[in-house]
């Protein structure tokens, strides 16, 4: 499938950004004036069911990788993704061969548990009030006055049925914990529930470059963006 995407800046160099489940290519206004500051033109991609992309029968973690290796161009300079974003960019990688791939906090290994309450209370979020959003941590800490608003906005565009898929085809084939197909930084929330401690570490050993931001939450680039681009800084530079 080929996916709703938007380009923003003129820089000389290239990066693609994948958002979340649930979100859209919105989810990324508040990182975006960083990433302009280091002469990069970004691609922003809406995942299938979200945003401006097509819905779709099947939401498939492999369906998803498909759709950005159709729409996106091989060679990047950079390819960064969140959460699922972050998890359908790494196994999109080997193909779309990036100069380096980022991911903030991806979701790479998160437990069944986890993902049991993922696929129950998913569909029915966009439908949950207000109050109870925020108890359960919406919008993220740090993001701006209109962030609620603008998640709501999103998920109005989001095909809740893709939560039963994107967690069932997790749990069939997750993510190997095994060597990175390109150059590979992830940055993780403190403590991670989508890459945990001993996954992490065993991506390190197999020579991932993982950063943590202390004391950090899931949604980095809206609860810190001028500091996930400062922990960044030096992969984003890189050329």
């Amino acid at each position: 499938m080929k996916l709703a995407t938007r380009t923003v800046g003129e820089g000389s160099r290239s990066a693609a950004l994948v958002h979340g489940a649930s979100m859209s290519s919105d989810a990324w206004r508040e990182f975006v004036p960083y990433l302009l500051e280091l002469d990069l033109t970004l691609t922003l991609v809406d995942l299938r069911g979200h945003g401006d992309s097509p819905r779709a029968d099947s939401y498939r973690i492999d369906e998803f990788v498909d759709d950005l290796v159709d729409t996106l161009p091989q060679g990047l300079d950079l390819l960064i993704g969140q959460s699922l974003g972050g998890l359908t960019a790494a196994w999109a990688a080997p193909l779309l061969k990036p100069k380096r791939f980022i991911g903030i906090d991806p979701a790479f290994s998160i437990d069944r548990k986890s993902l049991f309450l993922l696929r129950l209370l998913g569909p029915i979020q966009p439908k949950l009030p207000d109050f109870l959003l925020r108890r359960l941590g919406l919008p993220p800490k740090g993001s701006p006055p209109d962030m609620l608003a603008r998640i709501h906005a999103m998920w109005a565009k989001w095909d809740t049925a893709s939560v039963r898929d994107v967690t069932k085809s997790a749990a069939e084939h997750p993510f190997p914990a095994g060597p990175p197909s390109v150059p590979s930084t992830i940055v993780l929330a403190d403590p991670s529930t989508a890459t945990p401690p001993a996954f992490a570490d065993a991506l390190r050993t197999q020579g991932w470059d993982v950063r943590v931001i202390a004391g950090g939450g899931h949604d980095l680039h809206q609860e810190d963006p001028g500091g996930l681009a400062e922990v960044l800084r030096d992969v984003l530079v890189a050329r």
